[in-house]
This record gives C-alpha cells, sequence and structure tokens, in this order.
C-alpha cells in the first residue's frame, strides 16, 4: 500500500488451493518485554480528541525492524494482531501475552517465477473473512486477487482474481459489508512498473464489490491510486484513500442498497499536510462513533465524521500505512514505516 459505475454481467473467478509452512520466527527482534518504548506524539487540533485520545496518551512501540508494515487486523479470538510486511512477503502476528513473531512465508500467493516479475509480491490489507472466523481474507499481491487464509493449517484459496476475463491489478485493501460483501481497492502497486507493467491488464485502477453469489461489481474506476477502505458504521458512506502525490484526498462515497456508488466528494484533502517523506493517504479504520482514522502523512489524522474535520493527529514521526481498532476499541494499532505501534483510544 505504499506509496460510469457499472455492474459487469460476468467476473473470472480463480480457484486454487496453496498450502505454506509456517517457519520459524526470526527477525524482525520483539522489543524486551520489561521495556515500555514510546515515539511521537499527539497533535491535538481541537477539544473533541480528549475524548478520543486520553489527555496524556502516548505512542507505545510494540515490535520494530520492519520494512513497511501493512494490513493490520485484530483477532478477537485470539487476543492478537496479524499484520503483513509487504516487501519481505511475510506475514506477522503479536499479542500481549507472546509479543511478536514471524508466522507465513512467503504471505503472498505467488508461484516463484510469477513472484520474481512483480514488485511486492507479498499479501498487502487483511480482515476477518465474514463467512467464517477461522480463516483471514487477504488482499493478496502475489495471486493479483483476494484469497482466503486459515489460521491455522495456512491453506489458501484465490476466490477472485480477473474482472471480465483480464486480471486484476495487484489488490491493495479491503472492508466487509455486514452481509458478506467485500469492497476492496485494486491498485498497481504490486507490479513492477506500476500503471506501465507490462502484466497490467485493467486500463483503471478500480474499486470493486466482491459478493459470493453475483457477479464482481465495479464500483469507481476514476481514481489514480485507490488504497486504503472503509465504510462508515451505518453503511452508508464509502470511504476510499487516494495515494497520489498530485491529488492526495479521501473521497466519500454515498452506497445503494445493491452497492453501487453516487460520484463522491472529497472528505479530506491532505494537499496541505504533505511533506517531504512524510508519505501520503494510506489506510485508515472507521470507529463504531463514525470517527475515521486514516493513516498518511506523519501518522494518522482522526476525522470527524460528515465534515471531515481535522481533530488531531496521533503523530509516528513517520509514514504510517495503516492501522485498526481492536474489537472493544480500546487501542489503536498502527503500523509505521519500520514499526508496530499502539496507543490507547477511548469513547
Amino acid at each position: 500500500m505504499r506509496t460510469i459505475i457499472s455492474t459487469v454481467l460476468g467476473a473470472g473467478i480463480a480457484l486454487t488451493i496453496t498450502s505454506c509452512q509456517a517457519p520459524e520466527p526470526d527477525t524482525p527482534s520483539e522489543l524486551e518485554t520489561s521495556t515500555v518504548q514510546t515515539i511521537g506524539s499527539v497533535d491535538r487540533r481541537s477539544p473533541t480528541l480528549d475524548e478520543i485520545v486520553p489527555v496524556g496518551a502516548e505512542i507505545e512501540v510494540l515490535a520494530e525492524g520492519f520494512t513497511w508494515p501493512e494490513g493490520p487486523v485484530w483477532v478477537a479470538e485470539e487476543d492478537a494482531l496479524y499484520f503483513n510486511d509487504v516487501p519481505e512477503n511475510k506475514m506477522h502476528r503479536w499479542s500481549a501475552e507472546t509479543g511478536h513473531e514471524m508466522i507465513l512465508s512467503p504471505s503472498g500467493g505467488a508461484t516463484p517465477e510469477a513472484a520474481l516479475t512483480m514488485r511486492e509480491p507479498g499479501a498487502n490489507g487483511l480482515i476477518k473473512w465474514p463467512e467464517d472466523s477461522s480463516k483471514l481474507l487477504l488482499a493478496d499481491h502475489g495471486a493479483r486477487g483476494l484469497s482466503v487464509l486459515d489460521r491455522a493449517t495456512f491453506e489458501r484459496e484465490v476466490i477472485v482474481s480477473s474482472f471480465e476475463g483480464q486480471s486484476l491489478n495487484s489488490p491493495n485493501d479491503m472492508v466487509a459489508r455486514s452481509d458478506g460483501a467485500i469492497f476492496f481497492t485494486d491498485p498497481p502497486y504490486g507490479l513492477r512498473g506500476l500503471n506501465d507493467a507490462a502484466e497490467k491488464e485493467l486500463s483503471h485502477n478500480g474499486v470493486y464489490l466482491y459478493s459470493a453469489d453475483a457477479p464482481l461489481q465495479l464500483v469507481i474506476d476514476d481514481l489514480s491510486f485507490p488504497n486504503g477502505i472503509g465504510l462508515s458504521p451505518d453503511e452508508a458512506t464509502l470511504y476510499v484513500a487516494v495515494s497520489d502525490p498530485d491529488n492526495a484526498k479521501i473521497m466519500a462515497y454515498a452506497v445503494s442498497a445493491d452497492g453501487t456508488v453516487d460520484d463522491g466528494r472529497v472528505f479530506f484533502d491532505a494537499t496541505d499536510e504533505l511533506r517531504d517523506g512524510g508519505g501520503l493517504p494510506d489506510g485508515l479504520a472507521v470507529a463504531r462513533n463514525g470517527t475515521v482514522f486514516a493513516t498518511g502523512p506523519e501518522g494518522v489524522y482522526l476525522l470527524a465524521p460528515e465534515t471531515g474535520e481535522v481533530l488531531g493527529v496521533i503523530s509516528t514521526g513517520m509514514p504510517t500505512s495503516n492501522c485498526t481498532l481492536n474489537d472493544d476499541e480500546t487501542f489503536l494499532y498502527m503500523t509505521s514505516s519500520s514499526i508496530l505501534a499502539r496507543v490507547p483510544i477511548e469513547f
């Protein structure tokens, strides 16, 4: 994840089964459990932020030494966080009980031959698979599709990898609707050459709606680099981050019952926040009260529902790729540059 509306009559569904062996844990190293390392600061731009991030809250580093960690997802059944290091093609797990461990390599579903042709064959975004809580859904660069991964066996099933007979680019991030349908973004970040890659078959970088019982639906096709994605609590608004240095923003779209969306509006214009080396709008998470946690330059931006007003910034001091809340919304977990971090949250 670094950085018109149409319904199709047919979509290619690629079904493959693979199995990966869980490797022995190795680098990056876990911090000593007796040591609490903190970084950054909290930039409070509105008094409302004090009702979300407690006054005096610190950003705690949980693990470090990654190349570009991404796609964090909280798994309540294990009281643990799963995430990927995309360039390293590895999946990691962290819990307060066991600390950090690398659990899967490769994380992406590319064949060894295909992996050699890709910019980043590792898996990117992660969410819980709505149909089975024992499995995760991967935005699988290597498979150029969405893959379901069994957490216990590491068996992988690719559930979709093409649109109208053409290969998807490299699915990046996903969000599940309450009925199990999946919205996902499909920029070209996994491809060597990005938009100019010889392997890129689609002319657009789309946002799609996947349902198990319907053709793959293209809902947005006019964004340059769609990236992070999220839904409002009532599922009436779809948020999409655009990781374009020339048009850095988060869009908001009204969603109809059939999954189609309107033309959209700019929810947050990140232009004034950009700085050299500071990153772009990337992943995002939406709290149950509608607050949008959006990663980007310097950290995580807390945006008010409806208005997109910046309430404050949880500043790690470095580009931040993605974030997620645990199930009871007491912590925000962040993948930021080379680290995994968290900050306490309250509502």
